[in-house]
């Protein structure tokens, strides 16, 4: 029993991390064709309050995706009767998107914003 408990937790983590990274690297696609696209047009580059909204939102759209993921990861570790709080759930995945909101804060507003 206390190897499944293990293995639920590393199975989870990993989950989690490789969900944080994809949506990470989608986010960069995204907002690095938005501001390549801007920069081609009349008014300019985009500003870093719309860098920040389009953060905001990609922050939000990661959150989504891990609640799913941890609502489904839940329910088949219940099922299962595999014990696996819910508190570190919430705490990894507050972890996770802390991490992306900061990678992305750090790359498009510190630096190639105008924050240097």
């Amino acid at each position: 029993m206390k190897l499944t408990k293990v293995v639920n937790y590393l199975v989870y983590t990993g989950m989690v991390s490789l969900i944080g990274y994809s949506c990470y690297f989608i986010s960069m696609l995204f907002i690095g064709s938005m501001l390549f696209t801007a920069a081609d047009a009349p008014p300019g580059d985009i500003s870093n309050s719309g860098r920040l909204l389009t953060i905001a939102f990609q922050a939000f759209g990661t959150f989504i995706v891990l609640l799913i993921y941890s609502i489904v990861h839940w329910s088949i570790a219940s099922l299962l009767n595999i014990p696996f709080p819910k508190r570190f759930i919430f705490i990894l995945n507050l972890i996770v998107i802390s991490l992306v909101t900061g990678a992305l804060i750090l790359k498009f507003i510190i630096i190639n914003g105008s924050f240097l």
